[in-house]
């Protein structure tokens, strides 16, 4: 992994820190879901235990994305626990908003730079609902793969 670290190898690095460090059972990278996020990765250890993972190349999108998207406050999208992911000093800790965490992406490591926070159950009514869509197109496009396997 030399040189300039592409959107691809970062959001493959979220999914396997998902697998791998945080014991995550379900693994999805982007998946479109017909909500109006679709997270770069999201992984969960259980029915109500979700890990989403922004992955973010540059500063320029980074600010974008925190200025457009509302489901990056506290209040608003996936993710019981929520971190952005970046190569190393892409971003400073006091610029990710309340409540996310920081992952920064070595050759050999992913290191918490900040923990994320839990978010409230209150917090999470409505990213239920947008998890379980995203659980159903993933398992959609599964079966579609299967059926078209056994063609």
């Amino acid at each position: 992994m030399g040189g300039e670290m592409t959107h691809d190898e970062l959001v493959s690095r979220a999914a396997r820190w998902l697998r791998g460090t945080q014991r995550c059972t379900v693994v999805i990278a982007e998946t479109a879901s017909g909500t109006y996020e679709i997270p770069d990765a999201i992984g969960w250890r259980n029915a109500t235990h979700s890990i989403l993972v922004e992955c973010k190349t540059s500063r320029a999108d980074f600010f974008a994305d925190i200025k457009h998207k509302s489901c990056h406050s506290s209040a608003g999208g996936m993710g019981y626990v929520r971190y952005f992911m970046t190569p190393p000093g892409l971003l400073r800790e006091e610029e990710i908003p309340e409540g996310w965490g920081l992952l920064e992406v070595h050759p050999k490591i992913v290191r918490v730079k900040r923990k994320a926070q839990h978010r409230h159950w209150k917090a999470m009514r409505g990213a239920y609902s947008m998890e379980r869509q995203q659980l159903f197109s993933a398992l959609r496009i599964l079966q579609k793969e299967v059926r078209d396997g056994e063609a």
